[in-house]
């Protein structure tokens, strides 16, 4: 669904939701927004509430929150970095410690774009995993690794969600799509919408993707009708 600034975005979510939930009272599968910002998950929270709305079988907030809640914390075990423990940096954190590689290597950095020099890369990761780290990228990669790895993890999670809406789908990376993907093709009844504006893309930088429609029911092998 394509919708311009001010059109209603977070208001069709919310809406959707609460039909959902009213359509199924008693269901316990889960119907799930994915927001780009905590900030964006607090407010269909907020309408959510205003509209008297409390249930278990709807969730939100961010693809990161929702990999740990879903992927992570209930199957790191099957993971060979994460099953003997971990802790999550911020980004703050993954900074300084780029800023004390550099430092250590000799290498100037302009704009503090230290990930880009690949020595410097190689030997952020090294230290993560010798201090039993993981940043928000790597949320993404290794709840990537498990649902790929592990089928019954992804069959899991596909069993108990009806419906994925991804909100400001054009900031979405490929990591993302390929997360939600899995699930989605582990059980063909999830119903998904995609909802944003391709003209609204501003993290592009950060590796957003503003997939086509082709691109999107390649992905996900299944017919999608677009408005």
């Amino acid at each position: 669904m394509t919708a311009c600034p001010g059109s209603g975005k977070t208001r069709t979510i919310v809406h959707r939701l609460g039909y959902l939930h009213a359509k199924y009272p008693e269901s316990r599968k889960l119907n799930i927004a994915i927001t780009f910002t905590n900030r964006a998950a607090d407010e269909m929270e907020n309408r959510l509430n205003d509209m008297g709305i409390e249930s278990d079988s709807i969730w939100t907030g961010t693809i990161h929150q929702f990999c740990m809640k879903y992927i992570i914390r209930p199957y790191a075990m099957y993971s060979s970095r994460l099953k003997r423990g971990y802790h999550i940096i911020d980004e703050y954190r993954k900074n300084e410690y780029g800023k004390q590689i550099a430092k250590e290597l000799h290498i100037q950095i302009q704009y503090q774009k230290y990930f880009d020099n690949i020595h410097i890369l190689r030997k952020y990761e090294q230290i993560k995993r010798e201090n039993k780290e993981i940043d928000f990228d790597d949320i993404l990669l290794e709840s990537l690794g498990l649902l790929k790895d592990c089928s019954f993890i992804t069959e899991n999670i596909a069993a108990i969600i009806r419906c994925i809406h991804i909100d400001e789908y054009q900031d979405t990376n490929e990591l993302q799509y390929q997360i939600i993907a899995q699930i989605v093709l582990k059980n063909k009844a999830i119903n998904v919408l995609f909802i944003g504006d391709v003209n609204q893309a501003i993290y592009d930088n950060l590796g957003g993707i503003a997939k086509t429609p082709e691109e999107i029911r390649n992905l996900y092998n299944l017919s999608f009708k677009e408005s």
